[in-house]
């Protein structure tokens, strides 16, 4: 289980900072990207379940996760209990069976990017693909000066008046890792 939650930081991985952003868009997709910056940007809280998938075939996780501007918790419940807390500049993992504890940075990151608040495609991470079809938006970012670091991609369901709802993000390393998460019976944070 550690092994995979080490994985999810691997597979998320990038490097660097240049100039990046837009560039090399249509005009749709650029208005597309600009509309899920808006989303995340908005967002004050997302919470509800999630599955994880990789980077070992077969290999899979879930449990239940919080997302709030500039953080995201991820509470393991299978196979094996066990927290990840994503924000603040660093990773903190927590093996709730074996007491270990792991601390990365999140500095080089693309993960740090999804947590960046206020949330804006800039500064070194260049927005590789944006693909909308049947409901389902996809927006792919990696690091705009050594794309061969990684990926990252983000996923939403888009509803018939236009309105996003994060639905996944997928890591893939510049070792060619793969890890998916999978959101689901996500709902607004609970105030009180």
């Amino acid at each position: 289980m550690r092994r995979l939650c080490a994985a999810l930081v691997s597979a998320v991985a990038l490097a660097g900072c240049a100039t990046g952003g837009l560039s090399g868009l249509s005009p749709e997709q650029q208005a597309t990207a600009r509309h899920v910056e808006a989303y995340l940007d908005g967002v004050t809280g997302l919470q509800g379940r999630f599955l994880q998938t990789g980077p070992e075939a077969g290999a899979t996780s879930g449990g239940r996760f919080v997302f709030t501007p500039g953080q995201l918790r991820l509470a393991y419940d299978t196979p094996h209990v066990m927290h990840l807390v994503a924000g603040d500049g660093r990773i903190v993992m927590t093996d709730e069976v074996s007491g270990a504890v792991t601390r990365l940075s999140l500095a080089r990151n693309p993960l740090g990017l999804f947590l960046r608040v206020p949330f804006h495609f800039n500064n070194g991470i260049q927005v590789t693909s944006v693909q909308e079809t049947a409901g389902v938006v996809q927006l792919s970012a990696s690091q705009a000066d050594n794309p061969s670091q990684g990926r990252l991609t983000l996923q939403f369901a888009k509803d018939g008046s236009g309105r996003l709802r994060l639905i996944g993000l997928d890591g893939v390393d510049a070792r060619d890792h793969h890890v998916q998460l999978r959101f689901y019976d996500v709902q607004p944070v609970s105030s009180g």
